[in-house]
């Protein structure tokens, strides 16, 4: 004996809403990570806040040199401009599917020596800022 039922489509809708409800809570998450990155960040020139991406399918991760560029004049312009990027890429995301393998990155050459302090060489003598640590212990 075979027997079958019908799915109606308001189980369909239930389950798109959720879809949606979900999505939309992971990117008020990564929009908080976003944020908590930007705040976290060092700004001398704006180089390194305003590479940070969420790599979201294809595409190049963002990634500004320090070198030979001026002291930013007004860092929240340089914040303002690094949230802003991470916000259009967690627009990008239309699905659950594209959240399978998201990351925060930052693509700048000198994002190793912000994070964990370098002396000597262009770059100042820092003790490091660990943003990505801090990120870890806040989000896990």
């Amino acid at each position: 004996m075979k027997s079958s039922f019908a799915v109606n489509a308001s189980f369909h809708k239930k389950i798109k809403g959720l879809e949606v409800e979900v999505l939309g809570g992971v990117k008020g998450q990564l929009e908080d990570i976003a944020k908590t990155a930007v705040d976290l960040s060092p700004v001398d020139t704006g180089a390194y806040v305003t590479s940070f991406s969420y790599t979201v399918g294809a595409g190049r991760p963002r990634g500004k040199n320090s070198a030979n560029r001026p002291t930013a004049t007004a860092p929240e312009g340089q914040m303002t401009e690094g949230y802003d990027n991470l916000v259009k890429d967690i627009s990008r995301i239309k699905s659950l599917e594209d959240l399978e393998n998201i990351e925060l990155r930052n693509g700048s050459p000198h994002a190793d020596d912000v994070e964990y302090g370098k002396s000597g060489g262009y770059w100042k003598n820092t003790e490091g800022y660990y943003v990505f640590t801090q990120l870890r212990n806040i989000y896990g």
